[in-house]
């Protein structure tokens, strides 16, 4: 009986050879293309924790940036002055340690007998509480109130550049005092700059030795 011999491709495999090419990648070559794809992975994950990190100090001045509107907001809807308090009133670039004392606690409170609000008649109980105070080194852990020295090219920055009386008020037309709020993290710097008068407020950060829109 005449027995038939294996085919081969032009190639010089057999037909068995051809058919395991034409199955797939064996599993040598699958573990070979897992373990560079993890290490592509590997290089490419501190890049992206630094981003995000980056990112989550703009979240905080986009957070503070959108807590004074809001006051300005409740002071045009309830007609009277509305201010954001910060206590203490001023300190200077703040600690990356999460509720350090360096980050202020901070607290929205409404003129109650249209004088203004005051310090003393907070003390007093006299100003009524309109946002429970809380503390930004809770809610924002590892970002820095302020800005050391060396980030961002700059000198060392306050978080808080204000009047003595460490609040931003608005009055029921919207106008406020000027005032600068910064935070840092990561090599960036973000500020809230209140504009006096107009009570604009926009968002900054730090390039070089200067700021620009953000």
């Amino acid at each position: 009986m005449r027995r038939e011999l294996p085919e081969r491709s032009g190639s010089g495999e057999t037909g068995s050879d051809a058919a395991r090419r034409a199955r797939g990648f064996t599993l040598v070559e699958l573990l070979l293309a897992i373990a560079f794809l993890a290490v592509l992975g590997a290089m490419a994950v501190p890049p992206f924790a630094d981003r995000l990190r980056a990112e989550k100090v703009r979240a905080s001045a986009l957070a503070i940036r959108a807590l004074l509107h809001q006051t300005r907001a409740e002071a045009a809807a309830r007609s009277t002055q509305v201010a954001v308090v910060f206590d203490p009133p001023s300190r200077g670039s703040g600690s990356r340690i999460p509720g350090s004392a360096d980050s202020p606690v901070i607290a929205v409170y409404l003129d109650a007998n249209h004088n203004g609000v005051r310090r003393s008649e907070i003390a007093a109980g006299r100003e009524r509480l309109l946002e429970n105070p809380w503390r930004f080194g809770n809610r924002f852990p590892g970002v820095s109130w302020g800005a050391p020295a060396g980030a961002g090219g700059s000198d060392a920055i306050p978080g808080l550049a204000v009047g003595a009386a460490g609040m931003i008020s608005f009055s029921p037309l919207g106008g406020s005092g000027p005032g600068r709020i910064t935070v840092s993290g990561e090599g960036v710097v973000y500020s809230v700059v209140i504009h006096g008068g107009s009570a604009r407020i926009r968002l900054e950060r730090r390039a070089g030795d200067r700021w620009i829109p953000a």
